[in-house]
């Protein structure tokens, strides 16, 4: 398809109640033992299961989480048993902690508490920390704010702590609506409510401390807000780099 062009509605792909909503998407085949589809939902509670419960699902779907009346899904990744787990929430506290805390459970469990949440603060995200990587968290608000903080300023802590201060929220920023690793090769595309994208460079992004405001990394306009944020892993811009020198014969 084309930048402009509609889509596909979900329907056409899987079956949705009319008051269900599409909490998030991962791209994976990477279903054995050793890979866990992990969720966190905004009242906090957190689960990982084995990919392998997941391998045959037909239109219908199946169960990936049981929630409490009022909670819903937040987010979802898969994490490989060995890392580290980073809950983000709209208030801009952060979390971090060794995955093998919660405990792997079947599909139809609630999971664990991962977050020790504030009354009126919810879980916006969930993301993997590798322990043998030097990577950076990058924190994106509705209003098109963000910053990229080196993942040594997030001490491990234990699994339902309150957590760390990450970014500054409020009038300006928003609250927080996507959060994820990042290496200074990798490019992010955000996409608002209204549709807009946006591909930029991690490494144009202002590198900070934990507990600041960040910069723009969206333009919006007044009544549009960001929607999701996805990483492009590992771009090599030499190859553009050489494109257009050919394309200026020399």
């Amino acid at each position: 398809m084309s930048r402009q062009a509609r889509g596909k509605s979900a329907v056409n792909l899987f079956q949705l109640d009319d008051d269900e909503e599409i909490a998030g998407v991962i791209a994976t085949d990477a279903f054995d033992e050793k890979a866990y589809i992990t969720t966190v939902s905004q009242a906090g509670y957190l689960k990982r299961t084995q990919a392998s419960a997941f391998q045959n699902v037909n239109a219908g779907g199946i169960i990936a989480a049981c929630l409490d009346t009022g909670d819903t899904l937040a987010d979802v990744t898969i994490t490989d048993g060995q890392s580290d787990l980073v809950l983000a929430t709209e208030a801009g506290m952060t979390i971090r902690f060794d995955e093998t805390e919660a405990r792997a459970m079947g599909r139809t469990a609630r999971g664990v508490r991962g977050v020790d949440l504030a009354d009126s603060d919810r879980v916006s995200a969930v993301e993997t920390a590798p322990r043998d990587r030097d990577r950076a968290l990058l924190t994106v608000t509705e209003n098109g704010y963000g910053k990229r903080t080196p993942l040594t300023e997030y001490r491990p802590q234990s699994r339902y702590g309150k957590g760390l201060v990450d970014i500054e929220t409020g009038a300006r920023n928003g609250p927080v609506r996507a959060a994820t690793t990042v290496d200074p090769s990798d490019h992010i595309v955000v996409m608002s409510a209204q549709g807009q994208i946006m591909r930029c460079p991690v490494d144009e992004i202002s590198t900070v401390g934990r507990n600041t405001k960040g910069v723009v990394v969206m333009d919006l306009a007044d009544d549009d807000e960001v929607a999701s944020l996805t990483v492009i892993p590992g771009v090599d811009t030499s190859t553009d780099a050489d494109a257009d020198t050919e394309s200026d014969g020399t």
